[in-house]
C-alpha cells in the first residue's frame, strides 16, 4: 500500500477492511446469484456481514476520537 500525501493520515484498518469486505462481499453475492449456487451467495452475505461489522468497529473509533478532540477543546458546552 503507498503512502498517503503529506498531511493526510492513513485511513483507518477498520474503514479499508469494510470497504474490501464489503466489495468483495458483493462480486460473490452476485456470482452466486448469476449462478444460482446458493453455498456462494450465502458466502456473499457472510461477508457483507462482516463488511458492516467492520463499519460499526470503525464508528466507534469516529465517535471515541470526537470525545477526546472535544474533551480537549474544553469539554462540555
Amino acid at each position: 500500500m503507498s503512502e498517503p500525501p503529506e498531511g493526510r493520515e492513513p485511513p483507518p484498518p477498520a474503514l479499508v477492511a469494510s470497504s474490501l469486505l464489503g466489495l468483495v462481499g458483493f462480486v460473490v453475492l452476485l456470482a452466486g446469484l448469476v449462478t444460482g449456487i446458493v453455498a456462494v451467495a450465502v458466502a456473499g452475505v457472510a461477508l457483507a456481514t462482516l463488511s458492516l461489522g467492520a463499519a460499526l468497529v470503525w464508528r466507534s473509533q469516529l465517535i471515541e476520537a470526537w470525545r477526546r478532540q472535544r474533551g480537549q477543546e474544553g469539554g462540555r458546552r
